[in-house]
């Protein structure tokens, strides 16, 4: 089992800015075959209208393995992978269209 965060503007919409900007972190389990929307998690640095950090964002996603979001700055990625996680970038809009974009990536890594 696999808990993979999406960064959102809404909660339904992946956000296409940063994933650090984004304003609700939806998490879901996956098994390798099915995906279960487990959790709602809020920025808490959204109001702050700051970037939030790597650092900062593992104190609420930290029990999540892979982040997905439309955009990552290329050193927050570096850091994600060398700290055991894994960054994805996705081209999909929404949420529920994303799902399949990272069943895909994630091919034969979940047991």
């Amino acid at each position: 089992m696999m808990k993979i965060a999406f960064g959102t503007k809404d909660g339904i919409h992946i956000n296409d800015e940063h994933f650090g900007h984004s304003n609700i972190y939806v998490v879901y389990e996956y098994d390798g075959e099915n995906f279960t929307k487990v959790e709602e998690i809020k920025n808490p640095y959204a109001e702050t209208h700051m970037h939030a950090k790597v650092e900062e964002i593992l104190e609420f996603l930290g029990h999540c393995k892979v982040w997905v979001g439309n955009s990552m700055g290329k050193g927050s990625m570096i850091k994600l992978d060398k700290l055991g996680y894994k960054p994805l970038i996705v081209e999909s809009k929404t949420i529920d269209d994303a799902l399949e974009e990272v069943r895909f990536m994630l091919a034969g890594e979940v047991e």
